[in-house]
């Protein structure tokens, strides 16, 4: 799926979730998705929300975008790889 169907398909999403910002990393951002792979989505909330809620935001991801996704949180990313995900990141909201 390309970035612009992406991102079309998921600004509505994260705007009604109050999300302040979000991105794509990983195999799409990088142009080497396959069939098998997900989406990386990073996320920055705007308000504090539960796991569950968190996880509901994922499933609908997933359902409007028919692929599983990976949902992450800025603040989440590890040390250690935030070098390498932010330079592959690609703004799609915020």
């Amino acid at each position: 799926m390309k970035i612009e169907k992406i991102k079309e398909t998921i600004v509505p999403i994260l705007i009604r979730h109050q999300i302040k910002r979000a991105g794509i990393f990983g195999s799409v951002a990088k142009g080497k998705a396959t069939s098998k792979s997900d989406i990386d989505i990073l996320v920055e909330l705007g308000n504090k929300i539960s796991l569950l809620e968190f996880v509901g935001i994922k499933y609908e991801l997933e359902d409007l975008l028919g692929m599983k996704v990976d949902l992450v949180e800025y603040q989440a990313v590890k040390p250690r790889l935030k070098n390498r995900i932010m330079s592959e990141e690609i703004r799609i909201y915020g």
